[in-house]
């Protein structure tokens, strides 16, 4: 028999690795599958669907931390626009229509500390349509080119200040994917034991069943002894037609054992994962592995400790307390006002160049006193005047006055928001609050678990031993008691009945031997799984 210390050798992690365990070809149904404890273990970490579906969880909630991250993701926005206009004119110096063209880029980057900074660039290119007379009669200037490049950073200094709040839903996704990593160790370690459960399970079966057929054959070689005694006289008939009911009952049990055993078969084929169309479906397995028995003392204190220290569930309240806390601190923070700042600093680009020119013209003097229509009128007099004339250097002129910072603008805002009443984030704050305190309950409530349950399985693998020791002692006395009434019986002191009762009670300690030492082999499993040390004692390591 495999000792305990020969099963939780069995398992490596070469033995679990993807692709590295295969099923031999299967030629017929009537060939048996050969499996092995190891393998089936190994099968069913690298197959079963629980696990299948359990490895996907971590990987979506790494996404859910580049999602929260994204929260702080620059952008790039961009629009362009074309405006037309036909107008009736109402003076001789009014438009008659006009184009606008206009296109802006605009960058934002948000940061961690609660800030925003924005850069834009826009253009603007306008034509105005006016009749040549009133061009030249007015100066005026039809078209005209514009860029202005504007940056802008905005501080949150109350609400949403600092690194520790705009970081909370990162935090959080990244406690999520530990939570589901810990669920994923939890799942591997249900997936474990019950393979190997199910894996005793079918030896028991396959056990309980032979001897299911030994005791048939007893009582076919009782019956044939009970019919020679009969035809010699030295019996009654009614025993023969005893001997054969005991017989037609024990081919019951045969088939019941039968049934039995390919229940367990299908519950191991269905851990690991046996594909559809698989021979293996209808090949016996074969186990190559059988259970032992070595009593041990366990030290509840210490896997009381072990438990708590390892156990994945454990682990998961923990992180799931940590994230109601920093609900909380988040929800805390929303009750702040809000204190904004603003600075703006813009500078803007034309197409003109405007160049003084020395013009004549004629103005009207009104005298000493200032006043037109008094006897001190001088009247129209020459001047030469200088004024600033546009001259067109082309759009490109817009951009590049730019850094000559000839035209700018700048601004500096502060914002303030104080909500009156604020309902709602003081019911958000006072729900993470509770929240907060239902986590640590629930957290509370599962160590208190984890200590019950490794008690549980302590108490349940010390009574598996005594049961062993009990079924073993019973074995004995039930085989002598057999043989001594089949002594009797053939000295003509006992009936057909008594001797069949007799390997009844035989066969029912057999069973009970058999179930008991694999009551305890299973026992073993669940005090290392209830520890989470059971794929550390089976040398499985995970990535």
């Amino acid at each position: 028999m495999t000792s305990r210390r020969g099963l939780l050798a069995l398992v490596s992690i070469a033995a679990i690795a993807a692709g590295s365990f295969t099923v031999p070809a299967a030629p017929g149904a009537a060939d048996t599958w050969k499996l092995s404890l190891r393998d089936a273990v190994a099968l069913a970490l690298e197959r079963n669907l629980d696990l299948a579906v359990g490895r996907i969880a971590p990987a979506l909630a790494q996404e859910e931390i580049a999602i929260a991250r994204s929260a702080f993701d620059p952008t790039v926005t961009g629009g362009v626009n074309h405006d037309e206009s036909k107008e009736e004119p109402t003076s001789d110096f009014s438009r008659q229509g006009s184009t606008l063209d206009q296109f802006q880029v605009r960058f934002d980057d948000p940061n961690m500390t609660g800030g925003q900074f924005q850069a834009a660039m826009s253009y603007r290119d306008s034509s105005d349509q006016y009749t040549p007379e009133t061009i030249s009669r007015f100066n005026i200037v039809p078209t005209s080119q514009q860029a202005t490049l504007a940056l802008t950073y905005s501080q949150s200094l109350l609400r949403n200040l600092g690194l520790s709040i705009n970081r909370t839903s990162i935090e959080q996704a990244r406690i999520s994917r530990q939570i589901s990593e810990q669920q994923l160790q939890a799942t591997m370690l249900s997936v474990v034991e019950q393979t190997i459960q199910a894996y005793w399970n079918m030896v028991g079966a396959e056990q309980s069943l032979e001897v299911a057929r030994e005791s048939l054959r007893l009582a076919r070689d009782f019956l044939d002894q009970t019919r020679i005694k009969v035809e010699v006289g030295t019996l009654a008939p009614i025993e023969v037609t005893t001997a054969e009911a005991e017989v037609a009952s024990r081919e019951e049990a045969v088939i019941l054992a039968e049934t039995e055993l390919e229940r367990t078969r299908d519950v191991l084929r269905q851990l690991i994962r046996v594909p559809d169309g698989s021979p293996n479906w209808l090949r016996p397995i074969e186990p190559l592995d059988e259970p032992g028995f070595a009593p041990r003392k366990v030290d509840v204190d210490r896997a009381i400790a072990t438990a708590l220290e390892r156990r994945p569930d454990v682990a998961e309240v923990d992180l799931r307390l940590r994230n109601t806390e920093l609900t909380t601190r988040f929800r805390r923070n929303q009750l702040r006002p809000d204190l904004k700042l603003t600075g703006t600093y813009s500078a803007t680009g034309n197409s003109f160049d405007y160049l003084p020119q020395t013009v004549t013209q004629q103005v009207f003097d009104p005298g000493p006193d200032g006043i037109p229509g008094t006897p001190d009128d001088v009247g129209f007099v020459t001047q030469q005047v200088e004024r600033f004339f546009p001259q067109d250097q082309g759009s490109s002129e817009a951009f590049r006055e730019i850094p000559d910072l000839d035209n700018t603008f700048w601004t500096v805002r502060l914002d303030l928001t104080i909500p009156l009443r604020n309902r709602r984030a003081r019911a958000e704050f006072a729900r993470a609050r509770l929240g907060v305190e239902q986590a640590r309950l629930t957290a509370e409530a599962t160590r208190l678990r984890a200590r019950v349950e490794v008690r549980d399985a302590v108490r349940n693998l010390h009574a598996a031993a005594r049961r062993v020791d009990s079924a073993r002692a019973n074995l004995v006395l039930q085989r002598k008691k057999l043989e001594a009434e089949q002594k009797r019986y053939e000295n003509g002191l006992s009936t057909a009945f008594q001797v069949l009762t007799f390997q009844n009670d035989l066969r029912e300690a057999e069973q009970r031997e058999i179930q008991a030492i694999i009551d305890y082999n299973n026992a073993e499993v669940t005090l290392e799984r209830v520890q989470a040390t059971l794929l550390d004692e089976l040398g499985i390591v995970q990535e």
